[in-house]
């Protein structure tokens, strides 16, 4: 039997051999180990990262400012996690780059994973197993350290904070699905992250399917990106499929992606597995009430939202809608943008965001809820909209809403001024022909022409031509599937009107022409000199003024034997603009003066202030200066006031008419100035005219 024997002296420190019988001095001196190396956890970086230059840019200003904690949120597949990366790599900090992953295989990964595997990478061989003991050591041993640290996929600002290291050099970034706008708190900048530019998704598809074959099919090329949203993740996987398919063509991967959720091939194509698996993420980590909200949204044809919108047609209050609207924002489900005083709070959905959540409302709401939803969006925009139109023309010779249990609107939608209901009126103008639209397919026909006719003061008042026009057609299409002849000669009517200001003369004559039909079939003689006096403005205005003044008579003979003196005034106005074209102004004068006092006597001072300016312009071309620049002023306060981009622009051109007359020549050109502003958006040609009239104003001065 061999035993363990050691005589003399031994200094042994740490590892302690035993061999046998060892005799004399044994020294042994361990040796240190070698520090690990620094750690570079960062995810790489596609290949093929595309822009982004203004995410980089702002992220590098933020920390230039002192921020040392920035959050990157977005719905998945935007390229969050690139980003970070991306950008963190840039950065010159000395110990290292660390990562983790908050959303693991199995679920949630808990901080003190997350700790011991990232001081194990900073040299601490065994970290404590006590949660306080380990986030207090990981703050003893970053305090003093330079990292770069990207947490990718968080889900609360509960789950980040632990995590932050201490002092004041390193540099953290978060993503997450969520804004996590309570790390503000911390310091945090955030930084939402949408999706591509379309120009950027088009180059980043160009990149990985070949820059010929996109140029080869620009169009497709366009479609295909819009399909994937914009999203690099969705992009990236269309274009490396595309690229394993060289000789497939870029309209076959398009139908692949746009086919009916319903077939296989969209569920089996990557870049909608991709798309619809970050939405169905999302939606997934709402509440039910959340859930539901989000499904009626995708159900409306509106270019954007609102709280007041969303409680009428969700059936919510609307501080429960503008709570629900800010939590799927803070998803980024929707996008907040730019407001305006009638709707400080808006929303948009991405098309690709609203086709996700229409397929959920058809998947999981019966027809009838989907139905209701529709309709009381229709019916709310028609309440709303009348409340508009009863404030601002309430002269105006409208047929009345008749709804059956239409909803209540908002409280403080009923208007207290002019200004707010006309401006309620262009803030949902480009909601409208959407809403029509899906009116007139549901075959709600009386929704449809009252909702065209509710909108009268905005056509009047802004001349939206295309849009008033679309509109109409819808209008009288929908008042002859009820054969409502009432209603129908009012679209007539009141589209011709649109036609006549657009200068389509021959559509406007058509429309004109069948009203007066119906009106005398029906007996109806107030419709009748409606019709008649609009084919005397449509003559006049296109270089007629003979047949004008046939049709002006005819309207003031009608509308006298029906006693509607405020039509008389309109006709006598078309009259008075005859006068002028005969160079006349002294009987056009006469006529406007008529006008002006009528329609002053039945409450109708827009079309007053029409008559009133005329009046100054022909009292100017009468010589009667001074007289007519007070008037052409005072017309134009007003028309300023009532919002008529057109009657103020016309006042403008006259009241320069009437300064160059008089031989002040700055104001007249400051005149026409304002002029061109407010014509260029609606008639270019009429801008040129008086920009050509300002300038040789210019040429004249000098």
């Amino acid at each position: 039997m061999i035993e363990n024997e050691i005589s003399g002296s031994a200094n042994l420190h740490g590892v302690i051999v035993q061999a046998g019988a060892v005799n004399g001095g044994i020294h042994h001196h361990a040796t240190a180990p070698s520090p690990p190396p620094a750690p570079h956890q960062l995810p790489p970086v596609p290949r093929h990262f595309t822009d982004r230059e203004e995410s980089h840019q702002a992220l590098t200003e933020a920390r230039g400012e002192g921020f040392r904690l920035a959050v990157i949120s977005g719905i998945g597949g935007t390229g969050k996690t690139a980003l970070a990366s991306h950008w963190l790599r840039g950065q010159t900090l000395r110990d290292g780059q660390l990562y983790a992953d908050l959303r693991g295989p199995a679920g949630s990964v808990d901080t003190p994973t997350v700790l011991r595997r990232w001081l194990r990478a900073l040299g601490v061989h065994q970290p404590p197993a006590d949660g306080e003991e380990l986030i207090g050591l990981w703050r003893s041993v970053t305090a003093n350290r330079q990292l770069a640290i990207l947490i990718d996929n968080a889900a609360s600002a509960d789950q980040v904070r632990p995590l932050r290291p201490a002092g004041g050099v390193s540099v953290t970034v978060v993503t997450s699905r969520r804004t996590l706008w309570e790390l503000m708190i911390d310091g945090a900048v955030l930084h939402p992250l949408g999706p591509l530019p379309p120009a950027a998704a088009v180059e980043l598809l160009s990149q990985l399917a070949g820059r010929d074959r996109v140029a080869a099919e620009p169009r497709a090329a366009s479609r295909l990106a819009e399909a994937c949203g914009y999203l690099p993740l969705a992009l990236s996987l269309a274009g490396a499929r595309l690229a394993s398919h060289p000789h497939r063509r870029l309209t076959a991967s398009l139908d692949a992606l746009t086919r009916h959720a319903d077939t296989g091939p969209v569920r089996k194509d990557p870049a909608r597995m991709a798309i619809t698996t970050a939405l169905d993420d999302s939606y997934e980590g709402l509440e039910a009430v959340g859930k539901r909200v989000w499904r009626h949204l995708g159900l409306l044809p509106t270019t954007d939202i609102d709280p007041d919108m969303t409680a009428a047609v969700c059936r919510l209050e609307r501080a429960e809608a503008s709570h629900l609207l800010e939590t799927l924002a803070d998803e980024h489900l929707l996008e907040p943008f730019a407001t305006d005083a009638a709707r400080p709070v808006r929303y948009r959905l991405g098309a690709t965001v609203r086709a996700h959540a229409r397929a959920l409302a058809e998947q999981e709401d019966d027809e009838a809820v989907r139905t209701s939803v529709e309709r009381r969006l229709c019916e709310w925009m028609l309440t709303i909209a009348t409340q508009a139109q009863q404030r601002l023309t309430p002269s105006q010779a409208t047929l009345r809403m008749q709804i059956a249990d239409v909803a209540s609107p908002p409280r403080d939608a009923v208007f207290d001024d002019d200004g707010g209901a006309l401006a309620w009126l262009d803030s949902h103008q480009g909601n409208l022909f959407g809403v029509l639209q899906l009116a007139y397919m549901a075959e709600w026909d009386d929704l449809v022409w009252q909702l065209v006719d509710a909108y009268w003061p905005l056509f009047l008042r802004q001349h939206p031509y295309e849009l008033w026009i679309k509109a109409h057609e819808l209008g009288v299409a929908a008042a002859r599937r009820i054969q409502n002849p009432a209603a129908l000669r009012q679209m007539l009517n009141s589209g011709a009107i649109g036609l006549c200001s657009a200068e389509l003369w021959q559509d406007a004559i058509a429309w004109y022409t069948e009203s007066v039909q119906l009106a005398q079939e029906h007996g109806d003689v107030r419709d009748a000199g409606q019709a008649l006096h609009g084919l005397g403005d449509c003559f006049l205005q296109s270089g007629e003024p003979l047949r004008a003044e046939q049709y002006a008579r005819l309207a003031v003979t009608r509308w006298e034997e029906c006693g509607y003196r405020r039509g008389v005034a309109l006709a006598t106005i078309v009259l008075g603009q005859i006068a002028l074209a005969k160079g006349d102004p002294r009987t056009a004068g006469s006529h406007f003066r008529r006008a002006h006092t009528e329609l002053l006597a039945v409450d109708d001072p827009f079309d007053a202030s029409r008559a009133l300016a005329l009046l100054g312009h022909a009292r100017v071309l009468d010589d009667v200066v001074e007289r007519g620049l007070s008037e052409l002023t005072t017309a134009l306060r007003v028309l300023k006031e009532r919002g008529s981009t057109l009657w103020q622009a016309r006042t403008l051109e006259m009241l320069a008419g009437a300064y160059e007359r008089r031989g002040d020549l700055e104001p007249a050109r400051r005149c026409l100035q304002k002029g061109v502003e407010l014509l260029a958006p609606i008639r270019p040609r009429d801008a040129q005219r008086l920009q050509q009239r300002e300038q040789d104003l210019v040429r004249h001065g000098s």
